[in-house]
C-alpha cells in the first residue's frame, strides 16, 4: 500500500507542477505567499485569470506528537503531514471574501508507538511473561492520497500588486484513519500466533476510532502575501 501512495503522490507533484507552469502565463495577478496554520508552514504561488478568481497551488508541512490512552494501553502519536494542494478562490460579491474548493493531494501519516503492561499481553504467551518491559506495540496510520477540501478565506488584494494578508478557513475531507502494519515487537516474534493477531485487529479497530476526528481536518491559515 505504501508503494502504491508514493507512486500516486509522485504523479500527483507532476501535475501539480504542470499546472503551476501553466498559471505561470497569465499576464497578471500572479502571487506568493507564505502562510501558517493548522496544516503547518507552508507555501503558495497563484495566479489570477478571470475577474474575481483565483487558481493556488502550495505546499504544507507539519509534525506534531501527542498521547492517548486506549484500551488501558499509552499510545505515543507522531504525526507527518506534508500535502499539495490544489484551490480555486472564487470572489462572488467583487471584493475581499472568498469561497474555496479543491484538493490536497495527501501524504499525511501518524506513526503509533505503544507500551504494552504486562496485564494486556495475550495470556497464552508465556515467553514473554518476564519480557514485558521489552515489549511495546508500534504502526502507522494513513489517510486517502486525495482529500477534498471545501472553506471560505478573506484576501485584501486579489488582483492589485503589493503585500496583503491572506485567512483561509475550511475543512479537510481525508477520509477515515487506516491503521496499517501494526505489530508487536519484542525479542520472540508472535505476530504469527492467531491470539495476538486478534489481539491487534481489536487495537487496529480502537485505535482507528480514537483518531475518528482527523478524517474533518479543520483548516485555518494566515498568510503573507505579495502579487506582481
Amino acid at each position: 500500500m505504501n508503494y502504491r501512495k508514493n507512486l500516486f503522490f509522485a504523479l500527483l507533484v507532476s501535475l501539480f507542477f504542470l499546472a503551476i507552469s501553466s498559471a505561470a502565463h497569465a499576464e497578471e495577478g500572479m502571487g506568493l505567499g507564505i502562510k501558517a496554520g493548522t496544516l503547518g508552514g507552508g507555501v503558495e504561488l497563484s495566479a489570477s485569470f478571470l475577474d474575481n478568481t483565483r487558481l493556488r497551488g502550495g505546499f504544507n508541512y507539519l509534525t506534531f506528537s501527542f498521547d492517548s490512552t486506549i484500551s488501558d494501553i499509552n499510545y505515543d502519536f507522531e504525526t507527518d503531514f506534508n500535502s499539495l494542494s490544489l484551490v480555486f478562490d472564487w470572489h462572488p460579491f467583487g471584493n475581499s471574501f472568498f469561497l474555496s474548493g479543491g484538493a490536497y493531494f495527501n501524504n499525511n501519516s501518524i506513526g503509533v508507538e505503544g507500551s504494552v503492561d504486562d496485564d494486556m499481553i495475550p495470556s497464552q504467551i508465556s515467553q514473554l511473561a518476564s519480557l514485558s518491559n521489552l515489549v511495546s506495540i508500534s504502526g502507522d496510520v494513513e489517510f486517502q492520497p486525495v482529500a477534498p477540501y471545501a472553506g471560505i478565506g478573506w484576501r485584501s488584494n486579489n488582483s492589485e500588486p503589493g503585500w496583503g494578508v491572506a485567512l483561509d478557513l475550511g475543512v479537510l475531507f481525508q477520509g477515515p484513519p487506516d491503521v496499517t502494519n501494526l505489530q508487536i515487537n519484542a525479542p520472540v516474534d508472535v505476530n504469527n500466533v492467531a491470539e495476538v493477531q486478534a489481539f491487534l485487529a481489536e487495537q487496529e479497530e480502537e485505535i482507528e476510532d480514537d483518531l475518528s476526528a482527523f478524517q474533518f481536518y479543520p483548516v485555518a491559515s494566515l498568510m503573507l502575501t505579495y502579487n506582481f
